[in-house]
Order: C-alpha cells, then sequence, then structure tokens
C-alpha cells in the first residue's frame, strides 16, 4: 500500500508504441493502457493538474481546449479545496465541458478517460482504461494479504446481514463495511452485537473486542476483489461498533488518514449515536480526497431502550451541521411500533430536525427477531408492536403517513422547497446530501412507489430517470470478480438482467459499482409482472 513520492515527467518514461495515424492516443484503441500508465507516471495527489496538462499535450482542437478549461478553472477541486468524487465528475464536469466545447461522443469519453488518469487507483481492481477489471499488474510495493480467490470464499462464507468475521470487509447493503472489531459499551437494547451474541467465533461483548490495526484494516480493503477504487460506498464498523467511540476513535481516525492519503475519493460513512469534540471535527475536515458523510442517529427512543446521552448527540448534531466540507445526514432511526411513534415523540423529533437545520433525513424501522424478544424481556422492556420478518426493518404504513403529518404540522411556516428532503434509504439519502449528482447507488428507483414517495427532491428523481444502462464489457469485468464469468446478461434500459443465481450481496456489490439496478431473471420477471395491471 504505497502512495507516489516523486513527480517523473513523460519523458522519464518508456515511448508507447505509436499510434495509427487516424487513431489519437487519448481515444479508445490498443495504445490506452500505455498511455494511461505515462501519465499516471506524473500524478502528485496533492496536484492533479500536471496530468491534466500531460493529456493535453496528446491532444488537439476542442478536446485540448476543454482540458486547458479543467486546469484554468481548476474542475477537479470544489471552492472548499476537497476533490470532486471521481463519481461525480460525468455530470459536475465532463457533461458541461462536452456541451461548452461540442465534443462529439469520442471526444467526451477520451476527456473522461484523461481525467480518470489524474486519480490513483490503489489495490488489486482498476485502472484509468479499465476501472471495474481486475489488475495485471498490481501497484509497487502492495502485497495483497491473500489471493483475490481466497478472500471471496471468505465472503461466501458471511453470515445472512453480510458480515465477514473471518476478514472484517464485508459486503452489506450499505457499502463495505471496514471493521476493527465488535462490540460496543452503548448498550442499545435493540443491537445487533449485543452481549454474549456469538458471531462467528467472536464473542460479543459490551466493549469492542478482536482489534485490528488501521494499516491492516486498510489493507484488506484494497485487497478486496470486490472493492473498486471511486466507486465503492464505503461505511467503517457499519454493523459491529460505533467508530466515534474513545477507544475506537484513533483507529477510526487513522483509516480515514490512510484512505485519504492513497487518494481515494470512495464515499466513507459513519453511522453514530455517539459525538465528536470541535477538535475532532476539525480533523474530518482536513480531509481532501476522501468523500466523508456521517450519519446521526436520532429517534427520541427512550434512555431505558438507546441509552447515549440525547442532549450530547443534538448538540453535536447541530454542529456538525454548519460543516462545509462533511456532508451531514439526520438518521431518524430506529422508528419502534409503540415506543417512539406517539404524536409527541413525531412532532418532538421534527421539530428537533427544524431547530438544528437538518437537510436531508433518512427515515427506518427496527430490525427485530427472536433473540432481541429475549433482550428486552431480560431488561424488563416493553416490547415493539407489530409483525417481525427476520432481516426485514418494520415501519408501517400508518405510521409512516402519522410521521409526515406530523412533518407537514411543524414545517408548516417552511416554504416547501427549504424543507429538508425525507428518504427511506440510506443510499438515496447520500447521493441527496452530496447534490444529486449520481443516481441512488443501490438502484432502489427500480421500484419507485416503494422507495421514492416520502420527499425526495425533483433533481434527484431525474438524475435517478436518467440513468444510462451500462456496457457489456463493464458488466462482464464485475462479473468476472464474483466468479460469474460466464452468466447471460441481458441489458435493457431499465435494469441489467443477470442469468445466474446471485446472493443479494453480489447483486449489492452490481448495483453499487453500475449504479444501475441489477436483478436475476426470476426478479426482474416478477417486477415487470408486479407492473402489470390486474
Amino acid at each position: 500500500m504505497s502512495s507516489p513520492t516523486s513527480t517523473p515527467t513523460l519523458d522519464d518514461q518508456p515511448a508507447a508504441d505509436p499510434p495509427a495515424a487516424d487513431q489519437p492516443v487519448l481515444y479508445r484503441g490498443a495504445a490506452r493502457s500505455e498511455v494511461a500508465r505515462r501519465l499516471q507516471a506524473v500524478l502528485d495527489l496533492s496536484d492533479p493538474y500536471p496530468v491534466v496538462n500531460a493529456a493535453r499535450e496528446l491532444a488537439a482542437g476542442a478536446l485540448e481546449r476543454a482540458l486547458a478549461d479543467v486546469v484554468a478553472g481548476r474542475l477537479l477541486h470544489e471552492p472548499t479545496g476537497r476533490r470532486i468524487p471521481l463519481q461525480e465528475l460525468p455530470a459536475r464536469t465532463i457533461a458541461a465541458l462536452t456541451r461548452t466545447h461540442h465534443l462529439d461522443a469520442d471526444q467526451s469519453d477520451a476527456l473522461g478517460f484523461a481525467l480518470r488518469c489524474a486519480f490513483a487507483w490503489p489495490g488489486v481492481v482498476g485502472t484509468p482504461d479499465a476501472p471495474h477489471a481486475l489488475k495485471s499488474v498490481l501497484p509497487a510495493g502492495f502485497a495483497p494479504i491473500a489471493t483475490v480467490e481466497q478472500i471471496a470464499a471468505s465472503q461466501a462464507t458471511a453470515g445472512p446481514d453480510g458480515l465477514n468475521t473471518s476478514y472484517m470487509i464485508s459486503q452489506m447493503k450499505g457499502g463495505m463495511s471496514a471493521d476493527f472489531g465488535i462490540g460496543c459499551p452503548l448498550m442499545c437494547a435493540y443491537c445487533y452485537r449485543r452481549e454474549g451474541d456469538t458471531v462467528d467465533g467472536y464473542l460479543g461483548s459490551w466493549e469492542p473486542t478482536g482489534f485490528l490495526e488501521p494499516e491492516d484494516v486498510v489493507a484488506r480493503l484494497l485487497s478486496h476483489p470486490w472493492f473498486t477504487p471511486h466507486h465503492t460506498p464505503i461505511g467503517l464498523h457499519m454493523s459491529t461498533s460505533e467508530a466515534f467511540l474513545p477507544k475506537l476513535w484513533p483507529r477510526t481516525w487513522r483509516a480515514l488518514q490512510l484512505l485519504d492519503q492513497l487518494g481515494l475519493t470512495n464515499r466513507v460513512s459513519c453511522i453514530t449515536k455517539y459525538t465528536l469534540s470541535d477538535e475532532q471535527i476539525d480533523c474530518l475536515e482536513s480531509l481532501v480526497h476522501v468523500d466523508l458523510d456521517i450519519n446521526v442517529c436520532y429517534a427520541a427512543m427512550p434512555e431505558s431502550i438507546e441509552p447515549p446521552n440525547r442532549g450530547r448527540r443534538l448538540r453535536f448534531l447541530r454542529r456538525i451541521l454548519h460543516s462545509q466540507k462533511i456532508n451531514v445526514l439526520a438518521y431518524y432511526r430506529p422508528i419502534a411500533e409503540g415506543l417512539n411513534t406517539t404524536d409527541a415523540h413525531l412532532r418532538h423529533v421534527w421539530q428537533t430536525f427544524k431547530d438544528a437545520d437538518a437537510r436531508t433525513v433518512v427515515l427506518g424501522g427496527l430490525k427485530f427477531a427472536d433473540d432481541h424478544v429475549h433482550s428486552f424481556m431480560s431488561y424488563g422492556l416493553p416490547l415493539p408492536a407489530g409483525s417481525f420478518t427476520p432481516g426485514k426493518k418494520l415501519l408501517t404504513a400508518d405510521t409512516e403517513a402519522r410521521i409526515m403529518a406530523a412533518f407537514d404540522e411543524v414545517y408548516a411556516d417552511v416554504a416547501p422547497d427549504w424543507r429538508p428532503a425525507i428518504l427511506k434509504r440510506s443510499s438515496c439519502g447520500r447521493a441527496v446530501e452530496r447534490g444529486s449528482h449520481i443516481p441512488d447507488y443501490n438502484g432502489h428507483y427500480d421500484q419507485p412507489t416503494t422507495n421514492c414517495r416520502l420527499r425526495c427532491p425533483a433533481a434527484q428523481h431525474e438524475v435517478c430517470a436518467a440513468a444510462q444502462p451500462p456496457d457489456e464489457e463493464t458488466v462482464r469485468d464485475l462479473l468476472a470478480r464474483i466468479g460469474r464469468h460466464d452468466a447471460r446478461v441481458d441489458i435493457t434500459r431499465s435494469t441489467t438482467v443477470v442469468h445466474a443465481k446471485l446472493s443479494p450481496f453480489e447483486r449489492t456489490f452490481l448495483r453499487q459499482n453500475l449504479l444501475f439496478p441489477v436483478h436475476t431473471a426470476r426478479q426482474a420477471a416478477e417486477l415487470v409482472a408486479g407492473r402489470i395491471p390486474r
């Protein structure tokens, strides 16, 4: 795991074979891989514009002028100095330059290729000319801790929620979870990892155990064949602990620094019921590459069920929402029928979010199973109402309607355009909070009546509706990484159909890389059948 330490020039590199006279070197063709290596040889993570200038030397006409605009306008950075995530470049940069300079399809593709060369591609996956394919040559000094086959096999042993305790990097619904240990002292009664739980050999406890060092966690992440630099959403302790606990904060911060030093612009999420000091927030704001979002949980749950201090958490929410460099979601979760769903609870939560000036809110019910029943009963706590399905969050239509009615009441004096977005899915909330530059990366817009019915902004609806089907080469590169090399694929305007048996997490992997719905043949048939009027 290494980052560039010098800035060689193009003249230091061996010359590529001369391209055909009618094939410019930045365009698709056999020379692209060599050109990518030459351009990346001048990459300095602190200044990506020498790469763009080097690409200008290989361009002419409108394409050269477009690349010149990237340098002159510093279009790879936001005004705050943070890098624009690679996934957002098509919408934020390439589309605008294509229109301004009247680029044709080949020129626009060449522009995208040149800009991809201004990003680092550490790990076993991805190069500027093949972002989704396994590498044939690994970065200098990088040694995977196991073969891709061994790592993929360990992923197949993950539990029903995706947690892979044998490797501690897990493909979950929200993204790829990078974990240092398991256990949390906050003692929420509904926790998935409660005291006494045994998960694949780990004995859960209220104190985090089974620690890995941040360097080990990042090395495991880069070695995982399902991790794509700049594409895969990452969660720190997505389902094992709390990333901001005093015992875990030094590891969390070190891991974020390592990802940032590698030049990665992946979305990284931390879900928290804890708090950070101003000094710790300053640390997070100093990150340049990593696209960080903080999801602060608050649902007015009784403290007998959710002990973490409410007052401190709300002060933290108000403080971090003022950050200009961190994406912040108000997590209205978990909502448990009968426990925090009185009219007074609902109005209190919305008033709290209104006072804090929350911009994006994600609703979520409670997962509840037999072991949770025993936990609640052992603590003498009332059980939530409703009929629960293992692995599914329960939020009834009636409660959802009452939540939205309370929202309308609390925000009655706020113009509709100034009210927060309200989403059912975390991936939807993260796409909206970041500015609606990419579709929901879990492809939930394949079921709009279920997933898109609250307060999703029109801009996000338009982005999701305009999502483009992937090309077959990209799909093939991804299928090879999950051992489905020979699966038949049908790519349609609304979904990618894979004629193979896919686990929920393999399908999630495909969706998050394609930014497009993916279904098995059976799921696609059921989806079509459900849309036929009866």
